[in-house]
């Protein structure tokens, strides 16, 4: 439905500037490294997440897209910001600015990460907050919104 929602609206707009809505979350493992998806789309690692659904509140989203990049039930547990202003130019020239909701979930059931791949994730791992700092990120959001999270420092009005 999202992928339609955002053909629809471009099919209206062209290129322009529209908002896209999105919800990310972070599972941290029992050493409190966070866990990361290595991306089908563009083979750069990400924060687990994904555009809203017409209709989807913000925690409806972060369970949906958690289970399907990554097989794992989650709830939201904290809401740890919301981004009201990055500006994003996509390959294909498509202009947004995001509203990124981010959130502390965690597991509802046991999981396993091992042999996780679909078309959407490729592999699934755990990373430090040194790892995460040598990593080819997804975006330049996804990079302040770790680096936010690993410093416990939130700055409201992004």
């Amino acid at each position: 439905m999202s992928q339609d929602y955002v053909s629809y609206i471009r099919s209206k707009v062209g290129k322009d500037k529209i908002f896209l809505n999105f919800v990310a979350g972070i599972l941290c493992d029992e050493d409190g490294k966070i866990l990361l998806q290595l991306r089908g789309d563009s083979q750069n690692w990400g924060v687990i997440g994904g555009i809203m659904e017409l209709g989807e509140s913000s925690v409806d989203t972060i369970i949906r897209e958690f289970f399907e990049e990554t097989g794992i039930v989650v709830e939201p547990v904290k809401l740890l910001n919301v981004y009201t202003n990055f500006e994003t130019v996509f390959p294909n020239g498509d202009a947004a600015q995001t509203v990124g909701v981010l959130y502390q979930v965690r597991a509802t059931k046991s999981y396993s990460i091992d042999h996780f791949a679909n078309e959407e994730t490729l592999q699934l791992a755990f990373f430090s907050a040194e790892e995460v700092a040598n990593l080819d990120l997804f975006s330049s959001q996804q990079k302040v919104m770790l680096e936010e999270y690993f410093s416990g420092q939130f700055q409201v009005g992004r």
